[in-house]
């Protein structure tokens, strides 16, 4: 009997992990491809098309010039240095009708002999100050002009298609500079090679320009910027040497994370559906074996809640996307415990003391006190997977908690519930949990709780604490790690020091700022929300306490938790 419901729960077992665990990694895989190769697929065709607007608008610029500069009067009219016929023609009119911010006539020896900046008229000479970048462009046409002029009396039609367009950094501007030679349409002027004026326009790279570019293809919030800012997409703005002079950027659209959006009360409720089921499997599973069911329930019920609470943090956060990919880090290692045991867990009955038993089993006759302990090894075997399930679901827990505290204390709904109790009982409980910690690291724990009381919320206080030891003990790589508890007249104060890597000075201000995580170059490693510092702070507030920090860095920090102390005033109010 005995051995024929220890098959049966291996077999009721074995069938729940199967469907579980194929269920959620086939979701999670085939959501993840799906919505990144939607993704991937969209950004590519943006990127593609907006290169080619960018290129288009930059050829556009030499063939906007050669509607005035390949032109008999523009000659006439450079050579008579015709200031008013330039500007109507060569400057102003190029500024207002195609969007150009300065326009310049340079000599056949680069000397400018007309400017025009902004739509008005500008002394030559201000051309010098733009000389020393545009001289480059302007020598490149001229070589291109003597190789197009080679062996050419009147190169006039070939000259007409020479033209140098590139973007330039002119001083805190970027802009692209076209150079294009200003000759005769029909031949009948004849110029020297190499006598040309040169017509030079300059185009800043500003938010117009990033419309022009953006609305054909419907890029939404394009622009240009000195760098491509996280959660952006953009292509670069490459001057002649190679550098990225500006970033053409706009907000990309992701249709497969939209779609996740709008799937997202789908799976929600193919998601309880599967925990309803679930749940009526256990229950089932703990008839055959209450004792090893029991265990295996309470895990199953915490991953069902855990994945739940994932799943509303998943929804509250989306819009945060720096913050997601903190999240997704923090949830994958004890997700991977959670699956990795899961699927040792389908080949039980593979395991060396489950083999052993089955041997065991089939001798004859049937050793009672030799299959009891077969089972006893198995029955451990298992409980041991389980509890490191239970960790891990444990600290999937403590990841959501947070996230929701962060929720309530966003709209005003986080409470506490102050109570008269010792000091030592809200403390030991946590030092104690904490040591394990602190052995995993080779850490030192001291601890000074000497006994007095306080009015606390013993739950919400030690969540403090576990969020002020935890960074104590994740920032610490060698020496010590201790609570030492003092008493003033009105408070308790509870410091939690280290000796660990220490906050810079401007980092102080920021640390309890929500999503905020210090730059500690040396300890890259540290995982965390980002959210434990302001909730605990918030929770101190309700509490009437405070949290002040003291840092330095090399040296290690001293957070420290100030509460009522009883007093009668403090025992009135707790009544």
């Amino acid at each position: 009997m005995l051995t024929r419901r220890s098959k049966l729960s291996s077999q009721i077992f074995a069938s729940l992990l199967i469907v579980f665990g194929a269920s959620l990694l086939g979701l999670v895989l085939v959501g993840q491809n799906a919505i990144s190769l939607a993704d991937g697929t969209s950004l590519a065709r943006q990127e593609r098309f907006a290169a080619r607007q960018l290129e288009t608008a930059i050829e556009a610029i030499p063939q906007q010039q050669r509607s005035s500069t390949v032109w008999d009067e523009a000659v006439e009219k450079t050579l008579e240095r015709d200031e008013t016929w330039l500007d109507e023609n060569l400057g102003a009119w190029m500024q207002d009708y195609f969007g150009h911010h300065e326009n310049y006539i340079l000599d056949q020896t680069g000397a400018p002999v007309f400017a025009s900046v902004s739509g008005e008229i500008r002394v030559p000479a201000s051309y010098a100050a733009r000389a020393e970048v545009i001289a480059p462009v302007v020598a490149r046409l001229r070589d291109i002009m003597a190789q197009v002029s080679v062996g050419e009396d009147d190169p006039y039609k070939s000259l007409a298609e020479v033209a140098v367009v590139t973007p330039l950094r002119l001083s805190d501007k970027v802009a692209i500079v076209s150079a294009v030679p200003i000759i005769s349409d029909s031949g009948d002027i004849r110029q020297v090679p190499g006598t040309e004026a040169v017509h030079v326009a300059v185009r800043y790279v500003d938010a117009k320009l990033a419309g022009e570019i953006g609305l054909p293809i419907e890029l939404p919030g394009a622009a240009f910027q000195a760098s491509l800012a996280k959660g952006l997409a953009g292509i670069p703005v490459i001057g002649p040497t190679g550098d990225v002079l500006s970033w053409l950027t706009w907000k990309p659209v992701r249709p497969g994370t939209d779609l996740l959006m709008t799937m997202l009360p789908v799976l929600l409720a193919v998601g309880l559906a599967s925990a309803t089921l679930f749940l009526w499997m256990v229950r089932r599973l703990l008839r055959v074996s209450n004792q090893l069911q029991a265990r295996e329930a309470q895990a199953l019920l915490d991953v069902a809640a855990l994945k739940r609470a994932n799943q509303a943090a998943e929804a509250a956060d989306r819009a945060k996307m720096n913050f997601m990919s903190i999240v997704s880090h923090e949830l994958r290692t004890p997700l991977t415990v959670i699956l990795g045991y899961a699927r040792l867990g389908k080949n039980l009955r593979q395991m060396t003391s489950a083999r052993r038993l089955a041997d065991q089993l089939q001798q004859r006759p049937v050793d009672a006190n030799i299959v009891k302990s077969g089972i006893h090894e198995v029955l451990h075997s298992a409980e041991t997977s389980m509890e490191k399930i239970e960790r891990s679901g444990e600290h999937l827990l403590f990841l959501v908690n947070q996230l929701l505290d962060y929720a309530k204390m966003e709209t005003g709904r986080l409470e506490v519930d102050p109570e008269i109790c010792d000091v030592r009982d809200v403390l030991e409980p946590v030092v104690e949990q904490m040591r394990i910690l602190t052995e995993q690291k080779d850490l030192h724990l001291e601890t000074q709780i000497p006994p007095c009381l306080m009015l606390a919320d013993v739950t919400r206080t030690r969540q403090i604490l576990i969020n002020l030891m935890g960074n104590a003990i994740k920032f610490t790589d060698r020496g010590k790690v201790s609570v030492v508890v003092t008493e003033s007249s009105e408070k308790v104060h509870i410091a939690v020091r280290d000796t660990g890597v220490g906050i810079e000075p401007r980092e102080l201000e920021k640390i309890f700022e929500a999503f905020h995580q210090a730059d500690l170059t040396l300890s890259r490693s540290a995982a965390g929300t980002g959210l434990g510092l302001s909730v605990a702070k918030e929770l101190a507030r309700l509490e009437g306490g405070t949290i002040d920090v003291r840092s330095e860095v090399g040296v290690g920090s001293t957070f420290t938790l100030s509460l009522p102390k009883e007093t009668p005033a403090v025992c009135e109010q707790a009544a």
